[in-house]
């Protein structure tokens, strides 16, 4: 029987953890990023390029998580006066206990810039989930402060 004690501990815990509402919103701060930019193809800035990123965030009630992503370039200025990149970012957000969000979409970055303009919101889709987050749908916006920090709202819908 002492086998089993673990095991319905770890199934309390699960039953017990409140799985994410539609129509539930709220925001996690993500600190600076620890970011490695990847030059894939022809040398300097060019189609298929990645930036790596991980970085920590804190939730509104105080809680650690981490976010990791991966951004790959697939549009880049054709000399007409664009002053911006097209990326496709793929990110996770994990908020511990296998409670993850997963984020892809489109993003702009400045020519030149190694990250988001400042104060410039890039909106991306909420793809799915585990734990409490299984089946999730929305999006999640993401502004860049100019303290090197950035905000993510998150807006869970059915």
């Amino acid at each position: 029987m002492k086998t089993l004690t673990p095991l319905a501990g770890l199934l309390c815990a699960f039953l017990l953890t409140p799985a994410a509402q539609a129509g539930e919103t709220f925001s996690v701060t993500q600190d600076k990023p620890e970011l490695v930019h990847i030059d894939l193809g022809k040398e300097g800035a060019s189609h298929g390029d990645m930036l790596a990123f991980e970085a920590g965030f804190t939730t509104p009630d105080g809680k650690k998580g981490t976010m990791n992503g991966l951004i790959t370039t697939v549009g880049v200025p054709d000399g007409a006066g664009d002053k911006f990149f097209d990326r496709l970012a793929d990110i996770v957000l994990d908020f511990g206990d296998a409670n993850t969000l997963v984020i892809a979409g489109r993003s702009v970055y400045a020519v030149g810039a190694g990250e988001m303009v400042v104060d410039a919101p890039q909106v991306r889709a909420i793809v799915g989930g585990t734990g409490r987050f299984i089946g999730a749908r929305g999006q999640m916006t993401t502004t860049r402060r100019d303290a090197g920090h950035y905000e993510h709202r998150i807006e869970l819908v059915d």
